[in-house]
């Protein structure tokens, strides 16, 4: 969780918090706001590339201990002078950070989950970023306040250090006991396996072109009424707090119903979230929107990559390598046309239904994987039944 917590709550969602200050003393253009945050996907993105590639060689400790000192780095830099190339080359290496740590966290975490048969239990491990969410969404501003932008960077970099030393001190009975898994389980173990993972993968891609375009402008959008200023932070504040027992309740409907069907009720409800935004557009509105936001978005990365690795059994590093890069591709493209489209019509109102759309059609394929192979859905993946049809 602490690893998550710096993966994803500090390495992509301190930037959100972080935005209105840059906007406003740093003189932040929207369109570029949002062309910093698809070089940080575009990070991730390689990021993730390589670190499939070199996973097994080097081990997932060796690869979280990079990503660690490279985020912590990256983040302190973000503060050293205020020229737009230099936050885009920090941006970028964050991204890759953020990639090798969460990557790694997933090898170590993963298998354990599926060998107990509860893969749905990943998303617990996104609590972890509920809680910076909550942290850097009340500290940023009112550092900001006080210590400007740079101020605020300074202190996430803080965070992330005591964080990261805690993270590693944790591991380390993992590292110095760890053999490599020499798992006999089967590859694609179920029938339909491997186009059930595609279209969970499709799904996926949705889900981060849609929601980085919300999960980027939310406090900009929240800046935007005049009945918030100086609080549109604790929008974002209640979208973390939001995210805490999401991650808790969605797995345990995961499990129930299925990772699929689970993560269609999801994309619906952040698309009803788009919608509230659109219609409903005032202070209590768009904080509803937040609420619904936080209680969904951050269940469906734990839900999909924890069925992937159940699909595809002894190549679960691979595929949810694989997934993370497309993932990483929807990102990086979300903030870019998001961003643009707000800055050429004056509103994110278009923004915000392109996501929709987008997270509406992700729902109807989660189903369709879910359907494909639900008569499997008790099968542990180290019985290894024969893929025949794959």
């Amino acid at each position: 969780m602490i690893a998550m917590f710096l993966a994803f709550g500090v390495g992509r969602f301190a930037y959100t918090p972080m935005l209105p200050l840059m906007q406003q003393q740093a003189g932040l253009e929207v369109d570029m706001a949002g062309y910093l945050a698809s070089t940080m996907y575009f990070g991730y993105m390689v990021g993730s590339a390589v670190i499939m590639k070199i996973l097994s060689r080097l081990g997932a400790f060796s690869i979280l201990r990079f990503g660690l000192i490279l985020l912590i780095f990256g983040i302190w830099t973000m503060s050293i002078g205020d020229i737009f190339i230099h936050w885009v080359i920090v941006m970028f290496c964050i991204g890759i950070a953020s990639a090798a740590i969460f990557l790694s966290t997933l090898s170590i975490v993963l298998g354990i989950f599926i060998e107990y048969g509860a893969s749905w239990l990943t998303a617990s491990l996104y609590i972890g970023i509920g809680v910076a969410i909550v942290l850097i969404g009340l500290a940023v501003p009112e550092i900001g306040t006080t210590m400007g932008w740079q101020g605020s960077w300074d202190f996430v970099a803080l965070t992330a250090l005591v964080a990261g030393v805690g993270c590693l001190w944790l591991l380390t009975p993992y590292n110095n006991g760890h053999k490599k898994d020499q798992s006999d389980t089967a590859p694609w173990p179920v029938p339909k396996a491997k186009w059930a993972a595609s279209l969970l993968i499709a799904a996926y891609s949705l889900h981060g072109f849609a929601c980085a375009i919300g999960g980027t402008f939310m406090v900009a959008m929240l800046a935007e009424f005049p009945a918030l200023q100086g609080h549109a932070h604790m929008g974002w504040v209640l979208v973390g707090a939001m995210v805490i027992p999401s991650c808790i309740f969605w797995p345990l409907v995961a499990s129930r119903r299925g990772e699929g069907t689970t993560t269609a009720y999801l994309l619906v409800l952040l698309a009803l979230a788009n919608g509230i935004i659109i219609l409903w557009q005032s202070p209590a509105g768009v904080l509803l929107a937040a609420a619904i936001f936080g209680s969904s978005f951050l269940a469906v990365p734990g839900l999909v990559l924890g069925r992937l690795g159940q699909l595809a059994g002894s190549k679960k590093d691979k595929v949810t390598g694989i997934a993370t890069i497309i993932y990483g591709i929807s990102m990086i493209i979300g903030p870019a046309i998001g961003g643009m489209l707000a800055k050429q019509t004056g509103s994110f109102d278009w923004s915000l239904t392109m996501a929709s759309v987008a997270l509406l059609f992700g729902a109807v394929i989660a189903v369709m994987a879910e359907q494909t192979t639900n008569s499997y859905r008790g099968v542990p993946a180290q019985f290894g039944v024969s893929d025949t049809g794959n």
